[in-house]
């Protein structure tokens, strides 16, 4: 008797004084939370800027970021960043009597680059990936060395290179052919704007948070904010 009125419940809808059902208002009531849910929550006083909105605060809006932003914006802080985790590196061997040398050896696995070579890495891929949107010549960097100071100078040669780069040079490379030429000479086709977010970008970051992570792994006291840089 229990699994048959269970059965008729499920099959008909319960009705209110009203003679509404009651399963109706339900899903109208969660319609309209979700509704309201999904309305951005705006702090009094806000004004979104109109060229970013379109059709109203519920329309849809489109953000536009410049090629410029996209590569040279995101590499400089983030080989600031880079340095200042170098610098945390070394005072945190100083102060435990060990040579900081040490430190740049590290690998997350075997067949993994060590830290000297994840930076080395970042800045290559920072350099080659701004001189090819701004058709430029590349910088000649030194030969990487397990040293401190030569990794802080490499670092220093990236920002300074990538920083004189030309930004309407870069503006315009979105679709603009380039190749990138792996370290066996084989190239890879792009056009501006799929070099920087399909390969360059990932890349880059690739290798300056695995430096991050062996630092903290090794014990260098680091949080986030060491990563994304103290604002």
């Amino acid at each position: 008797m229990g699994r048959k009125v269970c059965q008729q419940d499920h099959g008909q809808s319960r009705q209110n004084s009203n003679g509404h059902s009651n399963d109706h208002l339900f899903s109208t009531h969660v319609q309209a939370v979700i509704v309201q849910l999904s309305r951005p929550v705006l702090r009094p006083g806000f004004r979104p800027d109109a060229r970013l909105w379109r059709g109203g605060i519920e329309g849809n809006f489109e953000v536009t970021i410049s090629m410029y932003d996209a590569s040279v914006g995101l590499f400089v802080p983030y080989l600031r960043n880079l340095s200042a985790l170098l610098d945390k590196g070394v005072a945190y061997a100083e102060a435990r009597k060990f040579n900081p040398a040490v430190l740049l050896g590290m690998r997350m696995a075997p067949d993994m680059y060590d830290l000297a070579q994840q930076i080395g890495e970042a800045c290559r891929h920072a350099t080659v990936a701004a001189a090819l949107l701004a058709d430029r010549e590349p910088v000649a960097l030194p030969v990487l060395e397990h040293d401190m100071a030569g990794l802080q100078a490499r670092i220093a040669t990236s920002i300074e290179f990538i920083e004189s780069l030309p930004r309407a040079e870069i503006n315009a490379a979105a679709e603009r052919n380039v190749f990138f030429r792996l370290k066996n000479g084989t190239e890879l086709p792009f056009t501006g704007r799929t070099l920087l977010l399909t390969f360059s970008v990932p890349q880059f970051f690739f290798h300056v948070t695995t430096a991050y992570d062996l630092l903290r792994h090794a014990g260098v006291e680091l949080v986030k904010k060491d990563y994304l840089g103290r604002r």
